[in-house]
């Protein structure tokens, strides 16, 4: 797998994004992160996601947007895959956000149901307006699903991009803590979820985001 690692055990898996780099969502990566999150799934495990120290990730790759064509394309379909298989996730999914947390990378924070942020001088947002990029119909909903009311034009509409507190006041975070403390919490957390009745939180999880999964359904058409 390029740029991410997998590991698993005692019912709780952990995905680490770690190119070097930023983190951008290129299609390649996104196809590797779907395989680990479909074998994370198939052993019943509940599900951490994090990044590397500094960033949890910028995003899209930014040249394949640029470039557009049949790579892009792509991308945004792996994207979308990303997205409902996030959402459909059927144990409990926690995110620590390591640092800088942009366009679908904040979208991801969005979808999991207990997220985690380090504390710092990291900058989280919508930013695709400000990059020349109208708001994509299936991600609207999410937004509008996940965010606090007051914040919603800030973020998908002007495009702001915000500090960690900001960020947490929005509703992109749970928890802000110092980096040294977040993957433990971050573990710690994702173990007391592992340990609620996982047939209840399947199935309540899914009445839950009933409502969303309905509109990206139709959104995907």
């Amino acid at each position: 797998m390029s740029g991410l690692s997998l590991t698993l055990a005692n019912g709780c898996a952990e995905i680490a994004l770690d190119d070097g780099k930023v983190n951008a969502l290129s299609e390649r990566l996104l196809e590797d992160l779907l395989a680990a999150i479909g074998e994370a799934a198939a052993a019943d495990c509940a599900l951490l996601i994090h990044g590397r120290p500094g960033v949890f990730s910028g995003g899209y790759d930014r040249k394949l947007i640029d470039a557009g064509g049949p790579a892009c394309d792509a991308m945004r379909a792996a994207g979308d895959r990303l997205t409902l298989a996030m959402l459909d996730y059927p144990a409990p999914l926690v995110i620590a956000s390591t640092g800088h947390a942009m366009a679908k990378a904040a979208f991801m924070l969005l979808l999991a149901d207990y997220r985690l942020g380090a504390a710092g001088a990291f900058r989280i947002g919508l930013n695709e307006v400000a990059i020349g990029m109208s708001m994509p119909d299936a991600a609207m909903p999410q937004a509008r699903a996940r965010l606090a009311p007051q914040w919603l034009n800030r973020c998908a509409l002007q495009a702001e991009l915000l500090d960690q507190v900001q960020a947490q006041a929005a509703g992109f975070y749970d928890e802000l803590l110092p980096p040294a403390q977040l993957l433990p919490r971050a573990r710690l957390k994702l173990q007391q979820l592992a340990a609620l009745d996982r047939r209840a939180y399947r199935e309540t999880r899914q009445l839950l985001n009933a409502p969303l999964r309905k509109e990206l359904a139709w959104a995907f058409g």
